[in-house]
Protein backbone atom coordinates (compact mmCIF):
# COMPACT_ATOMS: atom_id res chain seq x y z
CA UNK A 1 0.00 0.00 0.00
CA UNK A 2 1.32 3.34 -1.52
CA UNK A 3 -0.22 5.82 0.73
CA UNK A 4 -0.42 4.03 4.42
CA UNK A 5 3.78 3.59 4.13
CA UNK A 6 5.02 1.38 6.49
CA UNK A 7 7.30 4.15 8.50
CA UNK A 8 4.09 6.23 9.09
CA UNK A 9 2.83 3.97 11.46
CA UNK A 10 5.99 3.26 12.99
CA UNK A 11 7.39 6.70 12.41
CA UNK A 12 5.48 8.44 15.61
CA UNK A 13 6.82 5.73 18.29
CA UNK A 14 10.17 6.96 17.06
CA UNK A 15 13.04 7.01 20.16
CA UNK A 16 11.79 9.27 22.42
CA UNK A 17 9.68 11.99 19.86
CA UNK A 18 6.52 11.84 21.98
CA UNK A 19 6.88 9.81 24.71
CA UNK A 20 10.24 10.70 26.42
CA UNK A 21 10.65 14.36 26.81
CA UNK A 22 13.46 14.72 29.05
CA UNK A 23 15.91 16.12 26.32
CA UNK A 24 13.29 18.07 24.92
CA UNK A 25 12.34 19.83 28.06
CA UNK A 26 16.47 20.36 28.86
CA UNK A 27 16.94 21.92 25.05
CA UNK A 28 13.77 24.41 26.19
CA UNK A 29 15.20 25.65 29.53
CA UNK A 30 18.64 26.36 27.76
CA UNK A 31 16.78 28.54 25.30
CA UNK A 32 15.13 29.82 28.31
CA UNK A 33 18.69 30.64 30.09
CA UNK A 34 20.30 31.84 26.61
CA UNK A 35 17.20 34.22 26.55
CA UNK A 36 17.30 35.42 30.35
CA UNK A 37 21.12 36.13 29.66
CA UNK A 38 21.01 38.14 26.85
CA UNK A 39 17.71 39.70 27.41
CA UNK A 40 16.40 38.15 23.90
CA UNK A 41 13.25 39.08 22.45
CA UNK A 42 11.54 37.62 19.90
CA UNK A 43 11.19 39.00 16.46
CA UNK A 44 7.96 39.63 13.88
CA UNK A 45 10.38 38.23 11.50
CA UNK A 46 10.77 34.75 12.99
CA UNK A 47 6.96 34.00 13.78
CA UNK A 48 5.81 35.35 10.00
CA UNK A 49 8.53 32.47 8.76
CA UNK A 50 6.80 30.00 11.29
CA UNK A 51 3.22 30.67 10.28
CA UNK A 52 4.34 30.66 6.56
CA UNK A 53 6.13 26.94 7.62
CA UNK A 54 2.51 26.21 8.84
CA UNK A 55 0.18 27.29 6.71
CA UNK A 56 2.13 25.85 3.54
CA UNK A 57 1.95 22.66 5.34
CA UNK A 58 -1.32 22.46 6.10
CA UNK A 59 -2.43 23.24 2.33
CA UNK A 60 -0.21 20.34 0.84
CA UNK A 61 -1.81 18.15 3.97
CA UNK A 62 -5.23 19.34 2.71
CA UNK A 63 -4.47 18.31 -0.87
CA UNK A 64 -3.17 15.40 0.69
CA UNK A 65 -5.65 14.14 2.38
CA UNK A 66 -8.11 15.17 -0.64
CA UNK A 67 -6.04 13.04 -3.41
CA UNK A 68 -5.85 10.47 -0.92
CA UNK A 69 -9.81 9.78 -0.80
CA UNK A 70 -9.99 9.32 -4.56
CA UNK A 71 -7.17 6.64 -4.71
CA UNK A 72 -8.52 4.95 -1.63
CA UNK A 73 -12.53 4.54 -3.75
CA UNK A 74 -11.25 1.10 -5.38
CA UNK A 75 -11.47 0.09 -1.95
CA UNK A 76 -14.18 -1.24 -0.43
CA UNK A 77 -15.94 0.33 2.27
CA UNK A 78 -15.06 -0.92 5.04
CA UNK A 79 -11.15 -0.66 4.20
CA UNK A 80 -11.30 2.35 2.94
CA UNK A 81 -12.23 3.98 5.85
CA UNK A 82 -9.46 2.20 8.11
CA UNK A 83 -7.20 3.33 5.87
CA UNK A 84 -8.00 7.03 5.52
CA UNK A 85 -7.88 6.91 9.30
CA UNK A 86 -5.28 5.78 9.65
CA UNK A 87 -3.66 7.95 6.40
CA UNK A 88 -5.04 10.98 8.11
CA UNK A 89 -3.58 10.53 11.62
CA UNK A 90 0.11 9.48 11.42
CA UNK A 91 -0.10 11.87 7.91
CA UNK A 92 -0.85 14.92 9.94
CA UNK A 93 1.13 13.89 13.34
CA UNK A 94 3.92 13.36 10.78
CA UNK A 95 3.35 17.11 9.64
CA UNK A 96 3.15 18.32 13.09
CA UNK A 97 6.36 16.60 14.38
CA UNK A 98 8.24 17.85 11.37
CA UNK A 99 6.96 21.27 11.53
CA UNK A 100 8.28 21.42 15.16
CA UNK A 101 11.85 20.27 14.07
CA UNK A 102 12.39 22.68 11.87
CA UNK A 103 10.98 25.41 14.27
CA UNK A 104 13.01 24.66 17.24
CA UNK A 105 16.06 24.29 14.82
CA UNK A 106 15.61 27.65 13.33
CA UNK A 107 15.10 28.82 16.91
CA UNK A 108 18.18 27.52 17.43
CA UNK A 109 19.96 29.55 14.59
CA UNK A 110 18.26 33.00 15.67
CA UNK A 111 20.43 32.69 19.16
CA UNK A 112 23.82 32.06 17.19
CA UNK A 113 22.63 34.91 15.31
CA UNK A 114 22.26 36.75 18.07
CA UNK A 115 25.90 35.71 19.50
CA UNK A 116 27.49 36.75 16.57
CA UNK A 117 25.73 40.25 16.62
CA UNK A 118 27.23 40.64 20.61
CA UNK A 119 30.99 39.63 19.29
CA UNK A 120 30.46 42.46 15.90
CA UNK A 121 29.18 45.17 18.66
CA UNK A 122 31.73 44.00 21.56
CA UNK A 123 34.63 43.78 19.15
CA UNK A 124 34.49 47.06 16.81
CA UNK A 125 34.63 49.94 19.43
CA UNK A 126 37.89 48.95 20.38
CA UNK A 127 40.12 48.60 17.83
CA UNK A 128 41.58 50.04 14.42
CA UNK A 129 37.62 50.64 12.99
CA UNK A 130 38.87 50.62 9.43
CA UNK A 131 40.77 47.30 9.98
CA UNK A 132 37.98 45.63 11.92
CA UNK A 133 35.56 46.51 9.05
CA UNK A 134 37.71 45.05 6.22
CA UNK A 135 38.21 41.92 8.73
CA UNK A 136 34.55 41.51 10.03
CA UNK A 137 32.32 43.26 8.08
CA UNK A 138 29.11 45.66 8.47
CA UNK A 139 28.69 45.63 12.09
CA UNK A 140 24.60 45.43 12.47
CA UNK A 141 23.69 46.87 15.46
CA UNK A 142 20.97 44.69 16.60
CA UNK A 143 18.72 46.36 18.54
CA UNK A 144 17.07 42.86 19.95
CA UNK A 145 19.59 42.32 22.11
CA UNK A 146 21.47 44.54 24.71
CA UNK A 147 24.67 44.95 25.06
CA UNK A 148 26.23 41.94 26.31
CA UNK A 149 29.37 41.12 28.61
CA UNK A 150 32.16 39.51 26.71
CA UNK A 151 32.87 37.15 30.03
CA UNK A 152 29.44 36.09 29.55
CA UNK A 153 29.72 35.46 25.92
CA UNK A 154 31.74 31.76 25.87
CA UNK A 155 28.89 30.70 28.83
CA UNK A 156 26.17 31.65 26.37
CA UNK A 157 27.94 29.71 23.57
CA UNK A 158 28.12 26.84 25.07
CA UNK A 159 24.48 26.76 26.56
CA UNK A 160 23.68 26.57 22.71
CA UNK A 161 26.16 24.21 21.95
CA UNK A 162 24.50 21.86 25.16
CA UNK A 163 20.74 22.75 23.28
CA UNK A 164 21.69 21.83 19.79
CA UNK A 165 23.48 17.96 21.44
CA UNK A 166 19.63 17.74 23.22
CA UNK A 167 17.50 18.74 19.94
CA UNK A 168 19.33 16.02 17.83
CA UNK A 169 19.22 13.39 20.67
CA UNK A 170 15.74 13.86 21.07
CA UNK A 171 15.04 13.95 17.45
CA UNK A 172 17.44 11.54 16.24
CA UNK A 173 15.66 8.22 14.85
CA UNK A 174 12.89 10.46 13.60
CA UNK A 175 15.01 12.35 11.25
CA UNK A 176 16.43 8.76 10.25
CA UNK A 177 13.06 7.61 9.42
CA UNK A 178 11.41 11.36 8.07
CA UNK A 179 14.73 11.21 5.40
CA UNK A 180 13.90 7.18 4.38
CA UNK A 181 10.65 8.17 3.93
CA UNK A 182 11.03 11.19 2.17
CA UNK A 183 13.72 9.79 -0.45
CA UNK A 184 10.89 6.58 -0.84
CA UNK A 185 8.63 9.26 -1.84
CA UNK A 186 11.38 11.08 -4.45
CA UNK A 187 12.24 7.74 -5.94
CA UNK A 188 8.56 6.60 -6.33
CA UNK A 189 6.63 9.98 -7.14
CA UNK A 190 9.19 10.18 -9.94
CA UNK A 191 7.58 7.41 -12.01
CA UNK A 192 4.01 7.34 -10.16
CA UNK A 193 2.88 11.17 -11.30
CA UNK A 194 -0.77 10.29 -9.29
CA UNK A 195 1.10 11.12 -6.28
CA UNK A 196 2.36 14.07 -6.78
CA UNK A 197 0.96 15.85 -4.15
CA UNK A 198 2.75 12.95 -1.84
CA UNK A 199 5.89 13.95 -2.95
CA UNK A 200 5.49 17.73 -3.04
CA UNK A 201 4.62 17.22 0.68
CA UNK A 202 7.71 15.20 1.53
CA UNK A 203 9.81 17.05 -0.36
CA UNK A 204 8.93 20.29 1.53
CA UNK A 205 9.32 18.64 4.55
CA UNK A 206 12.73 17.58 3.80
CA UNK A 207 13.87 20.91 2.30
CA UNK A 208 12.39 22.52 5.09
CA UNK A 209 14.74 20.50 7.93
CA UNK A 210 18.10 20.82 5.93
CA UNK A 211 17.66 23.95 4.76
CA UNK A 212 16.96 25.24 8.45
CA UNK A 213 19.64 22.79 9.79
CA UNK A 214 22.33 23.87 7.36
CA UNK A 215 21.37 27.48 8.24
CA UNK A 216 22.15 26.99 12.20
CA UNK A 217 25.63 25.03 11.29
CA UNK A 218 26.18 27.81 8.95
CA UNK A 219 25.44 30.49 11.77
CA UNK A 220 27.67 27.86 14.03
CA UNK A 221 30.54 28.30 11.91
CA UNK A 222 30.51 31.99 11.33
CA UNK A 223 30.85 31.74 15.52
CA UNK A 224 33.57 30.42 15.13
CA UNK A 225 35.39 32.39 12.05
CA UNK A 226 34.25 36.00 13.84
CA UNK A 227 36.04 35.36 17.17
CA UNK A 228 39.24 33.96 15.38
CA UNK A 229 39.19 37.24 13.55
CA UNK A 230 38.18 39.47 16.48
CA UNK A 231 41.59 37.64 18.20
CA UNK A 232 43.54 39.22 15.75
CA UNK A 233 42.56 43.21 16.02
CA UNK A 234 44.92 45.31 17.76
CA UNK A 235 44.42 47.81 20.32
CA UNK A 236 41.71 46.01 22.18
CA UNK A 237 42.71 46.11 26.18
CA UNK A 238 38.82 45.58 26.58
CA UNK A 239 38.83 42.28 24.92
CA UNK A 240 41.87 40.77 26.19
CA UNK A 241 40.74 39.27 29.38
CA UNK A 242 36.58 38.85 28.29
CA UNK A 243 37.29 36.93 24.64
CA UNK A 244 40.31 34.37 25.96
CA UNK A 245 38.05 31.96 27.08
CA UNK A 246 35.51 32.29 24.44
CA UNK A 247 38.37 31.65 22.02
CA UNK A 248 39.35 28.63 23.59
CA UNK A 249 36.31 27.02 23.73
CA UNK A 250 35.36 27.61 20.35
CA UNK A 251 38.59 26.61 18.82
CA UNK A 252 38.51 22.98 21.10
CA UNK A 253 34.83 22.05 20.78
CA UNK A 254 33.79 19.88 18.22
CA UNK A 255 32.08 21.76 14.63
CA UNK A 256 28.30 21.51 14.86
CA UNK A 257 26.59 19.13 12.80
CA UNK A 258 23.07 17.95 12.92
CA UNK A 259 23.20 13.43 12.69
CA UNK A 260 20.39 11.80 12.62
CA UNK A 261 21.51 9.08 15.35
CA UNK A 262 24.70 8.53 13.24
CA UNK A 263 23.65 7.61 10.49
CA UNK A 264 22.62 10.57 8.46
CA UNK A 265 24.32 14.35 7.98
CA UNK A 266 21.54 16.44 7.38
CA UNK A 267 23.20 19.18 5.13
CA UNK A 268 23.07 20.35 1.64
CA UNK A 269 24.45 17.31 0.51
CA UNK A 270 21.23 15.17 1.00
CA UNK A 271 19.08 16.83 -0.94
CA UNK A 272 22.18 16.61 -3.71
CA UNK A 273 22.28 12.63 -2.72
CA UNK A 274 18.80 12.52 -3.07
CA UNK A 275 18.46 14.07 -6.18
CA UNK A 276 21.24 11.97 -7.75
CA UNK A 277 19.38 8.74 -6.56
CA UNK A 278 16.13 9.52 -8.20
CA UNK A 279 17.75 10.07 -11.62
CA UNK A 280 19.78 7.16 -11.13
CA UNK A 281 16.58 5.38 -10.68
CA UNK A 282 14.61 6.92 -13.54
CA UNK A 283 17.42 5.82 -15.71
CA UNK A 284 17.80 2.25 -14.86
CA UNK A 285 13.67 2.21 -15.46
CA UNK A 286 14.30 4.08 -18.88
CA UNK A 287 16.92 0.99 -19.52
CA UNK A 288 14.36 -1.70 -18.50
CA UNK A 289 11.75 -0.60 -20.47
CA UNK A 290 13.73 -0.03 -23.54
CA UNK A 291 14.72 -4.04 -23.05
Amino acid sequence: MTLVNYSRVLWPFACSTIFVLKDLQLFLEALEYFDGSVQYKKQKRGKLVGLLLCCVSIVLRAAEFSFATIYLSRYPENTRVLLWILYALFGGLESLVLLQITTLVLELRERFRVINDSILTAASPHSDKHFSRILLGTVRQAALVSHLGVDRLHHAHAVLQRAAQLLQQHFGVTLVLHVTTAFSALIYGAYEFLVATWLTSHLLNLVAVVLSCSATVDEAERTRDLVVRVATLQGRPFLSAGMAPLLMQVLTSRPLSFKATGFLTIDRHLLVSARCFTITYLVILAQMSLN
